[in-house]
């Protein structure tokens, strides 16, 4: 692993026709993973920070961006619950197979619904939301694609964005690979997951495409397993 480069290749969850048990199987371990290595947690920490500093009563609806199995959805939706929030979910996902799996094990569908759009296309239009989430996915975008998005969000007036994602580096990369041996979770997973190391921002990358477009309100925070959440503010 080289962590001066960015690595571009495709993971095998990115094939949008991917179906059946082998998907069932990867979003199973992603939500195994995302509660052991603490996105969960961390996600579901900042997004009550932002919901509980909004007016009292307020309903607040959150989109979160390629949201596959629909796990971080229903951590966040039941912390909030405790908190007596009023909020409704909408995940959107590019493969249909993920959002019928999230829909089949969606525990609150009056507050909770799943659509199927291409996040990366072009014409990909944002939904009217007051919060924007996202777990592990900023990275799928180039440094040009990212910058294009981060322009569409100001266009299309999106209010606050937090986003839960990786942070480059030798050690996650060496860490997960020896610790996949130990984890009940698939081989797309495992291999994946490596993959998604080595696609990850460091947080000076970040840092410098959201200045470049002109972003001026947004915060980096470090977190524990090389991970980091980014908030940016409108």
């Amino acid at each position: 692993m080289n962590p001066e480069i960015r690595l571009h290749t495709l993971e095998q969850l990115d094939n949008l026709s991917l179906s059946g048990k082998v998907l069932q199987n990867t979003l199973s371990s992603l939500k195994l993973i995302n509660s052991i290595f603490g996105n969960h947690r961390q996600l579901s920490k900042a997004v009550l920070k932002y919901c509980k500093a909004q007016p009292n009563n307020k309903h607040i609806h959150i989109v979160d961006l390629g949201c596959g199995g629909g796990d971080c959805i229903y951590k966040i939706s039941s912390k909030l619950k405790k908190h007596n929030i009023n909020v409704t979910f909408t995940g959107i996902d590019g493969n249909p197979n993920s959002i019928a799996y999230a829909s089949q094990n969606n525990p609150d569908p009056k507050h909770i619904n799943f659509i199927t759009k291409n996040i990366l296309s072009n014409d990909f239009m944002i939904p009217q939301c007051d919060l924007i989430i996202s777990s592990h996915f900023m990275y799928h975008f180039t440094n040009q694609g990212l910058h294009i998005f981060l322009d569409k969000l100001k266009s299309e007036k999106i209010k606050h964005v937090i986003f839960s994602e990786l942070r480059r580096s030798k050690i996650p990369y060496y860490l997960f690979r020896i610790s996949s041996f130990t984890l009940p979770i698939s081989e797309i997973a495992k291999k994946d997951g490596l993959i998604a190391i080595q696609r990850a921002f460091t947080d000076d990358e970040l840092k410098n495409i959201i200045q470049k477009s002109n972003i001026s309100k947004y915060e980096i925070i470090k977190k524990p397993w090389f991970r980091m959440i980014v908030k940016i503010a409108a």
